[in-house]
């Protein structure tokens, strides 16, 4: 989403006022520990499928602008739809949580030998760092603007050889998000990105590769942690949201 406006792949956006039209090269990002609060059980962790965008920890979301251009296919490469064996009814689902991010026991294995999506080429940095958890690429027509949210400070022998003890900087973030409408029967889960990019102006300067010392990483680490209040006390706005629809009106994807 940009703000209330669904965005997609032919889209574009305006970042400030009187300014100019960006548009989305590449935007996916890995969650994991995916769980729902059900009224009177608790939490349930997500039983995912497996398939080329999940593993049975892991789901990938988003869409690879740049590469549906070169294959001429505007609808296809990208993923919307988190599926799950859970036998649960949604409409006593309360609350959400996962991780932004690929659990280190995961993260950094050989991306060759790994199921998919863990094998995505342009979602792993190397073995050392292990995948981009988040890849955000935006251009306008005169400019380009990246975000690389992956782990940092991983000691190991080599950037080809993984380390053995967690990294100084996992840059993981987690979330626990109240279903904000508790009518209908489907979850629906939003990425605003109008959040994520608050107080960054766009440029090739304010790229951010999740260095600690950068001063607009700094302020994108904010933002995935930033959440409002919003309509009612248990009500929270943020990067992530979800609310449940109709899955009538839904289709296959997740706005």
């Amino acid at each position: 989403m940009w703000h209330e406006a669904a965005l997609q792949c032919q889209s574009t956006f305006v970042p400030k006022s009187n300014g100019e039209a960006w548009f989305i090269e590449q935007l996916q990002f890995f969650l994991s520990n995916l769980e729902v609060k059900v009224e009177g059980k608790g939490w349930q962790k997500l039983a995912l499928v497996d398939s080329p965008y999940q593993t049975t920890e892991t789901v990938l979301l988003g869409e690879n602008c740049r590469e549906q251009t070169k294959q001429k296919n505007v609808r296809g490469n990208g993923n919307w739809l988190i599926e799950f064996d859970n036998n649960i009814d949604i409409s006593t689902v309360r609350a959400v949580r996962f991780s932004l991010g690929v659990p280190f026991e995961y993260n950094h294995l050989n991306p060759v030998t790994q199921k998919s999506p863990l094998n995505i080429p342009s979602m792993f940095w190397v073995w050392q760092t292990g995948h981009k958890f988040l890849r955000a690429e935006l251009a306008s027509v005169d400019a380009q603007w990246l975000f690389h949210l992956g782990s940092t400070g991983c000691k190991a022998s080599s950037v080809m050889r993984a380390p053995k003890q967690s990294c100084r900087y996992p840059n993981t973030f987690e979330f626990e998000i109240p279903v904000t409408q508790d009518v209908n029967n489907s979850l629906s889960l939003s990425f605003n990105l109008a959040k994520l990019l608050n107080g960054v102006e766009l440029g090739q300067t304010s790229s951010c590769q999740s260095e600690q010392d950068n001063e607009s990483c700094q302020q994108l680490f904010k933002n995935l942690s930033a959440v409002e209040k919003v309509n009612s006390p248990d009500a929270m706005s943020g990067v992530f949201n979800v609310i449940k629809v109709d899955s009538g009106k839904k289709g296959t994807s997740v706005e």
